[in-house]
């Protein structure tokens, strides 16, 4: 499976990414990222930032880099991701998130979530 794992340039990201090894994975950030690839991962950017277009910025970038799924990790992605979750599943890209009905149950908006946090099960 490819996975699209936001917020690649972070401690976080390269965690997950280990978590996740058997898979191919995607490390996306906004702006300048470094031209890394390696056995583990590939690392792109997601062009500039702007949360006003943040579903519609990481659905393109999926659609592009033939993702299957996506882990959004930066807070102010994950809301605007799990509105939109019908638009990534019309496109067959799983999103690695609890429900929107749960979601303010495991993440807080207001803090960065650690990779000891997280728990995925695909």
């Amino acid at each position: 499976m490819k996975i699209l794992i936001t917020g690649g340039t972070s401690a976080t990201a390269l965690k997950l990414c280990n978590a996740l090894s058997g898979h191919q994975i995607i490390l996306g950030d906004y702006g300048q990222v470094p031209n890394i690839q390696s056995a583990a991962y590939t690392m792109v950017s997601l062009g500039e930032k702007n949360e006003d277009t943040i579903a519609h910025n990481l659905l393109n970038n999926c659609l592009d880099q033939g993702v299957d799924a996506i882990l959004p990790i930066q807070n102010f992605e994950i809301e605007p991701i799990s509105k939109s979750e019908v638009l990534f599943e019309e496109f067959n890209i799983k999103l690695l998130l609890p429900k929107r009905e749960i979601l303010g149950a495991y993440f807080s908006f207001t803090e960065i979530q650690k990779s000891i946090n997280y728990t995925i099960y695909i």
